[in-house]
């Protein structure tokens, strides 16, 4: 290949040829190799190019290094790219040793020297001679933000004083803001004692100490497949929170109760304030109890291992109290005394050599000092007060109160039961409190003590003065309450004060003042005095305008007080409204415990006069054997300077029942009259108007005047023993009071009847009126208003019982309803005819009705039973006993295919004069009950009522006349002879309905004589006319010609008569009658007797 030159350019690479021999021998050629160079200078170049024959030299092969392209020389381009390669490996390799062998070291060390180190917590355990174990927790932080692993173990020299081996690696995170913990748990070894005693003593007795900390580390950083640099400098200074010679200890509780009979044994637990992080085992702990420069006693921890841990620590301690000099004796009893009463003694506990039982710990804790203040005994030195039996009687004159008590009392002894204290007497003075005030002062002085047992005593004291404190409103209060207070419900007070004992305990005399009492104490009082039982109580007649009374009561005591009183006034009340209805002056009230019975005596008067009605209301549960509660009681003291008497008497008040005598103050109810109305708009409400009269006597004790002004009665009605039937209620009825005969008489108006139950009701009203007598018992409760010498009072609630015998209607027989008339008012058709009934009722009972209803009854031939048509009586009511009652009934006279005959018959007869036997009945044909009252459908259902229909006589004669048209002498004289064949007559009709009627047929035979009878007929009468009469009018009709029919005798004996000018005739047949118009009946049988008849004054004439 014949060389090429290039641009000799910085990116040119010269290639040199070299000879090499062939890989395969067989041919025995060389082959041309390539050799990468780059020159410093071109000089270097060329002159390797020039010194070179050409035969044996290198060829020379330039490249450019930015496009490949061959200077000179043409190159494989996979050659090339591998060459590239290694180019760039052998550079990244280069750099790769120098940060991890130069830059990461260096970064690695600067930031283990600028991490801090503190402790979170740092236990000393299992301690020896020459080590101890520590655990602790150990913080790194701001370590940098390349995370490490310092690798293990790792020796830390503490302060020069020890070193500790820690056997695990630490993690740093890398986080600069997240410490690493590390958890130390190894051996501490000491390696200089002298220095580890001072630095005990500077942890126990300064506020803290410095911890120097240094070692070499081996870390290797990121991750394990970095490289381990070791001997980094590890050197730390760390700032720790000391015990500060433990200066927050106080003493929790003292407890000496192991004591004996001559040793005091103490068992204290101490609780110390550990300010630091170290929690240090300390083994058994020794302290020299002191006071007042003079050794005490000593107490010894109970744990054999005692650990300060951080914070509080209450650690038992237990030991002995003692003195073995008289002045250490001193110091003792101001230390008991001060315990026994409520005081704080300073005492120190000093740690001596043996103050642990750890050796290495000693030195340091020696001279330790805990001052702590011992506090008294934390129960109460008498815990229990119990009055056995007091006496009280308060003065009459001073503000005070004399008490004589014995008292038990129990001693809590602080020695325990085996080291008991002895007391011989004992002084108080004390104050009573009750609801937190001052009641008063009591001082007891040299009272002495009797013991029970070991715990128990027993003291007693006479006649000491309670001075009340203040206004003496609390003792009031006091004295309130305690005599209400019971077993169950005790009054609670409070004794407060001091008392001083003489007496001994475990070492000696024990002389102790101002042991404080503080006890509740609970006490039974008078049970509110509820235990009173009034016997009886009499009315002994009258005293200026009271009432005397003899009261009999027994009161009992259940409490322990024996209570005298004196010269003071009880009110009488009722015990439910308070109201004073008298007074019971009282000379001495001796309440001792158990029962008191005692005789009262006192007068029933109200204080004013609208009290009255509880006088009354007192009267009236005593007269009807009800059980009343009174209250005897005192006011509240109003009195400026009250004494003791007054104050304890205040607000007394005792409650007892009264039970009221067995007597009957209504002996007798009788009913005068009774009269029932029912109300017209609701038919099922009753009212009642009448007349009472009421037997009331007072029983033998009770002796004063009375005169009953009104009267008021709420009674039941019962019938045949069956259920309550109706109630009435009268009220503030006027009374006239007979004070001879003890009666009183009332009337009263319109007052409900409360139907309280319909059927028993209705069974009454039937029992009423259909038989002749009902018996109805009464029983409820009536109240007085009566005039007594203390004034008006009302008497409640007074038992009314009776029974009534009644007359009863019986069913209106015997005449006791009569028909007086019957009108016919009008025709409604053709076969209905309107009537007006007048009746005449008479009432036999003293039961009568003033509104009945509408009372519809069933018309019916007597005979045949026929329905004739309805009455209706409306309104119907009845007149008190031995009154008649006029009716005015409307009915209805019905003509209808199945009564024809008998109702044309009823009207026959009724128009010839002639009464009908007729009955009414209440039951309707249709079946239903001829009332609009349901409470009396039973009564009326029954109703059978028999009476006459009176016929038409009398005034109310329908042919009043027959007026013959005058005869002469001649027509007289031959009418036997035949020759006059007819007589003109006129008649004198009379209507006596209110209806008109008209006659449209006359056909009738007229017999000579006052009864008919045929052989002496005289002729008859055929006549059509119509013959119209008003109602009640009398009409004359016009000439009727009447065939002479007579026989000659007859005719004969007619000349008499008709020459005097009156003839008696007897008429029978048939007419025809029209009935306002509408109401027909043809050849209505007629019948009428002795009529009169007479010659009219016209010109007589014949045929």
């Amino acid at each position: 290949m014949s060389e090429k030159e290039c641009d000799s350019s910085d990116h040119s690479v010269t290639y040199i040829k070299t000879p090499r021999r062939s890989v395969d021998d067989s041919t025995g050629d060389y082959e041309e190799v390539y050799v990468k160079t780059r020159f410093k200078k071109p000089v270097d170049k060329e002159q390797l190019c020039l010194d070179k024959p050409i035969e044996s030299a290198p060829k020379q092969i330039i490249l450019c290094t930015m496009c490949g392209r061959f200077k000179g020389f043409r190159m494989v381009r996979k050659v090339f790219i591998l060459l590239c390669i290694a180019i760039c490996l052998l550079v990244i390799l280069l750099g790769s040793i120098i940060v991890l062998y130069a830059i990461v070291p260096s970064i690695v060390r600067s930031s283990i020297e600028k991490a801090e180190v503190s402790f979170r917590s740092i236990n000393i355990e299992d301690i020896k001679n020459d080590s101890f174990h520590l655990r602790a927790k150990l913080e790194l932080s701001r370590t940098g933000s390349i995370s490490a692993t310092i690798l293990s173990p790792l020796i830390i020299n503490v302060d020069n004083f020890g070193v500790v081996k820690h056997g695990q690696s630490i993690k740093i995170t890398g986080n600069g803001d997240q410490p690493s913990i590390v958890s130390i748990d190894s051996p501490f070894v000491i390696s200089n004692l002298e220095a580890f005693n001072n630095f005990t003593r500077s942890l126990i007795f300064e506020s803290s100490v410095i911890w120097y900390l240094t070692a070499k580390v081996s870390i290797q950083p990121i991750s394990t497949v970095m490289p381990t640099y070791s001997n980094i400098p590890f050197n730390k200074k760390v700032t720790l929170n000391a015990l500060h010679g433990l200066q927050n200890v106080s003493i929790k509780t003292v407890d000496l109760r192991r004591s004996t009979a001559k040793r005091i044994f103490v068992n204290i637990i101490i609780e110390i304030d550990n300010p630091s992080i170290f929690n240090i085992d300390l083994g058994t702990l020794q302290f020299s109890l002191r006071y007042n420069d003079q050794t005490i006693g000593y107490v010894n921890s109970i744990n054999s291992n005692v650990t300060l841990h951080f914070g509080s620590n209450a650690i038992p301690f237990s030991g002995e109290l003692q003195s073995k000099s008289p002045e250490a004796y001193k110091a003792l009893s101001d230390v008991i005394e001060n315990f026994l009463t409520g005081k704080t003694s300073r005492v120190s506990a000093v740690a001596g050599l043996n103050a642990t039982s750890y050796s290495l710990l000693a030195n340091g804790m020696k001279g330790l000092s805990l001052v702590v203040p011992m506090p008294p005994f934390n129960e109460q030195l008498i815990p229990s007060l119990i009055f056995n039996s007091m006496s009280l009687v308060p003065s009459t004159t001073e503000k005070k109160v004399k008490l004589s008590a014995s008292i038990t009392f129990k001693i809590n002894s602080p020695l325990g039961q085996q080291s008991p204290l002895q007391i011989q007497t004992m002084d108080m003075g004390v104050f009573l409190y009750y609801d937190n005030n001052p009641v008063g002062m009591l001082n007891v002085s040299e009272a002495t003590v009797k013991q029970i047992d070991d715990i128990t005593f027993e003291s007693v004291f006479n006649n000491k003065y309670l001075l009340i404190s203040g206004t003496g409103k609390t003792y009031e209060k006091f004295a309130q309450n305690f005599i209400s207070a019971n077993k169950t419900n005790q009054i609670h007070f409070r004794v407060v004060g001091v008392a001083s004992i003489t007496g001994s305990f475990a070492l000696g005399a024990l002389n102790t003042n101002g042991i404080v009492i503080s006890n509740d104490v609970s006490l039974v009082g008078l049970e509110g005095l509820s235990d009173v039982r009034l016997h009886a109580i009499t009315v002994d007649g009258e005293k200026d305008n009271a009432l005397q009374i003899s009261i009999n009561v027994t009161i009992g005591n259940s409490g322990v007080t024996d209570v005298r009183l004196e010269n003071f006034e009880l009110l009488m009340a009722d015990t439910d409204t308070r109201t004073v209805i008298g007074h019971v002056p009282i000379d001495i009230l001796a309440l001792t415990p158990g029962s008191n019975n005692m005789m009262l005596y006192g007068l029933l008067v109200p204080r004013q006069e609208s009290d009255l009605s509880v006088v009354g209301k007192f009267f009236s549960s005593y007269l009807n054997n009800q059980i009343q509660s009174v209250t005897l009681f005192h006011d509240l003291s109003t009195t400026e300077n009250p004494t003791g008497m007054d104050l304890t008497i205040s607000g007394l008040s005792m409650k007892a029942d009264v039970e009221g005598i067995r007597t009957q103050l209504i002996r007798r109810v009788e009913i005068l009259n009774f009269g029932i109305e029912f109300d017209r708009t609701n038919v099922s409400r009753v009212y009642v108007t009448g007349e009472l009269s009421v037997l009331f006597e007072l029983p033998s004790n009770v002796n004063m005047t009375f005169k009953a002004l009104t009267t008021s009665i709420d009674y039941m009605m019962r019938f045949n023993n069956g259920p309550n039937m109706g109630q009435m209620i009268l009220h503030d009825l006027p009374v006239q009071h007979n004070q001879t005969t003890n009666e009183l008489s009332m009337n009263f108006f319109k007052q409900e009847l409360i139907v309280l139950d319909r059927t028993s009701f209705q069974a009454f009203t039937a029992e009423l009126v259909l038989k002749k007598s009902v018996s109805v018992s009464i029983h409820g409760l009536a109240t007085a208003l009566a005039e007594v010498r203390i004034g008006n009072i009302t008497l409640t609630d007074i038992p009314v019982s009776d029974t009534l015998n009644l007359t009863g209607y019986d069913r209106f027989a015997n005449g006791l309803l009569h028909i007086d008339e019957i009108d016919l008012t009008g025709a409604i058709s053709s076969n209905e005819l309107a009537l007006h009934i007048t009746t005449k009722m008479t009432n036999p009972s003293v039961v009568n009705i003033l509104e009945g209803g509408r009372l519809s009854l069933d018309l019916r031939d007597k005979t045949s039973g026929t329905s004739l048509g309805l009455v209706i009586i409306d309104p119907f009511y009845l007149d008190p006993k031995g009154n008649s009652t006029i009716l005015n009934a409307t009915g209805i006279f019905t003509i209808t295919p199945n009564n024809t005959a008998v109702a044309r018959q009823f009207i026959s007869r009724m128009i010839c004069g002639i009464d009908n036997d007729v009955e009414l009945h209440g039951m309707l044909p249709n079946n239903s009950v001829g009332t609009n009252v349901p409470l009396l459908s039973t009564a009326i259902a029954g109703l059978q009522i028999q009476a006459t229909a009176p016929g038409l006589y009398g005034d109310r004669t329908l042919v009043r006349e027959v007026l013959l048209k005058k005869l002469s002498a001649l027509q007289i004289t031959g009418i036997p002879l035949g020759i006059v064949k007819t007589l003109s007559t006129r008649l004198v009709l009379k209507n006596p309905f209110s209806s008109t009627l008209a006659v449209t047929r006359i056909n009738v035979r007229a017999d000579y004589g006052a009864e008919l009878n045929e052989d002496k007929q005289v002729g008859t009468v055929t006549d059509n006319q119509r013959i119209d009469i008003g109602p009640f009018a009398e009409v004359l009709t016009d000439y009727i010609d009447v065939k002479i029919t007579a026989k000659l005798t007859t005719m004969v004996s007619l000349l008499t008569p008709l020459l005097a000018g009156k003839i008696p005739l007897s008429l029978t047949g048939t007419i025809n009658v029209v009935i306002d118009d509408r109401f027909v009946l043809f050849d209505l049988p007629l019948t009428l007797l002795n009529i009169t008849s007479t010659q009219d004054s016209s010109a007589s004439f014949f045929y």
